[in-house]
């Protein structure tokens, strides 16, 4: 049997980045579908604007026109300099309609493809499809669809999680609550590291017996303990020294962001850690690639986005916390890290 503190999980000999490459390119081509019908690309051949322009011209809400557009300076069609956004050579030699090399034939074909509506509709409605975070947030989810959603988030951020726990600061930890914890995988991961540390992962009660089945099998069940409450309804337990959110800010808007900071400073003791494990975008909020498609992912089925770094040392400095750190920990995912004063 495995003793407290020995790794169980080998970690992956390289990281997965190479999958949400390929994951996330679903996203790229109905995006430039959709901006070629909306008229993003005259709209800039007359002149540099910034996104809140792209806004406001294009009838969009500032999550969706960042989004878009930041995909679009990610793959090359737009740069963005001093501000504003500019055409690239290719968008003004294929991107134009009235060029001679327009590609709109065979963008055009794009335009009812399966995959461009959804796309379409979340751009033009600001997430029209963003029912899923609205039925966990009243707590109405289906068992079924619960433990689906758990086996998938957990497929993609176990390996996540061995890098997180090898590559964050976790020394003098001894109680950490996991907010949202899912399968608990990142729980699993800190307790085959750390062999004083004890966890609890708060979910929906129907997602905590799965971490507890997930934990059971990992060997590291004695050691995380879960807490079945709606994180938004209920009082949080007390008595951890740390707070832990994976994927978490990214579902919400910044209000509920903040709010979700407010109640981790409340019940941290001075000198507890909260720790956000997330995939960050640029200051400019013009990728990388892999962040601004994954806010293409939240803009489809949440009312998040990817924040950078900044975004969320703000969140937290407002909230209270002092010493914001940024790590980078595995892959594309970097941890952002910060403290209540003593």
């Amino acid at each position: 049997m495995n003793q407290p503190g020995t790794p169980i999980t080998d970690p992956p000999t390289c990281d997965d980045r190479l999958l949400w490459d390929v994951w996330l390119s679903f996203y790229q081509l109905p995006v430039l579908t959709v901006a070629d019908e909306m008229g993003l690309f005259p709209l800039l051949a007359r002149e540099p604007v910034t996104v809140e322009e792209v806004a406001q011209a294009l009838g969009l809400s500032p999550r969706a026109a960042e989004t878009m557009t930041g995909i679009l300076v990610s793959v090359g069609f737009l740069a963005h300099y001093g501000g504003r956004l500019h055409l690239t050579d290719p968008a003004r030699n294929y991107l134009l309609p009235d060029g001679p090399f327009y590609w709109g034939g065979m963008i055009h074909r794009m335009r009812t493809h399966p995959a461009t509506a959804p796309i379409r509709e979340a751009l033009q409605q600001d997430g029209a499809r963003g029912r899923f975070t609205d039925a966990w947030e009243r707590g109405e989810v289906d068992p079924e669809q619960v433990r689906a959603f758990t086996r998938a988030m957990h497929s993609h951020s176990f390996a996540a999680a061995t890098g997180m726990a090898r590559n964050g600061d976790f020394s003098g930890v001894r109680r950490l609550l996991d907010v949202g914890g899912g399968s608990g995988c990142f729980c699993i991961a800190l307790a085959q590291l750390y062999p004083e540390l004890q966890c609890t992962v708060m979910d929906l009660p129907e997602v905590c017996a799965l971490a507890q089945e997930y934990a059971a099998a990992e060997g590291v069940g004695g050691r995380i303990g879960t807490a079945a409450l709606d994180m938004f309804r209920d009082p949080w337990p007390e008595g951890h020294d740390a707070l832990f959110f994976s994927n978490i800010f990214h579902d919400w808007e910044p209000e509920r962001c903040l709010e979700l900071a407010r109640k981790a400073f409340g019940v941290l003791p001075p000198g507890g850690r909260i720790y956000l494990h997330e995939m960050l975008l640029s200051d400019t909020r013009t990728g990388p690639l892999p962040a601004i498609s994954f806010s293409m992912s939240m803009l489809l089925f949440t009312r998040g986005k990817q924040y950078s770094a900044g975004e969320l040392d703000a969140m937290l400095r407002e909230c209270g916390f002092r010493d914001v750190a940024v790590t980078p920990t595995y892959g594309y995912y970097s941890l952002v890290t910060a403290v209540r004063p003593e």
